[in-house]
């Protein structure tokens, strides 16, 4: 099974996690969207799949803020830049 991305989102004025098609939301700010997508994530981890949440900058940048792939729940991932891996982020 592939990668689940929980990706968040800003349309129709508001906030929303996005994943795999079906939209979860409206929330009030980024953070609260980014707070229900790494809850989400971390459920879906839990049952095996690799997991990722993907957020925004405010300049639209697209930053990897958690994943699941490391083990041990996330807790020493490394925010990156989407398109780059937490190793590469280490070694800026």
């Amino acid at each position: 099974m592939g990668k689940a991305l929980f990706i968040v989102i800003f349309s129709r004025d508001n906030w929303w996690v996005d994943f795999e098609g079906k939209a979860f939301g409206p929330f009030q700010n980024r953070e609260l969207a980014a707070l229900e997508a790494r809850t989400r994530a971390g459920s879906i981890s839990r049952l095996g799949r690799v997991c990722e949440v993907v957020v925004p900058d405010d300049k639209g940048q697209h930053w990897v803020i958690w994943s699941s792939a490391g083990g041990n729940d996330g807790a020493a991932f490394v925010p990156h830049k989407a398109g780059r891996s937490s190793l590469d982020a280490k070694s800026s």
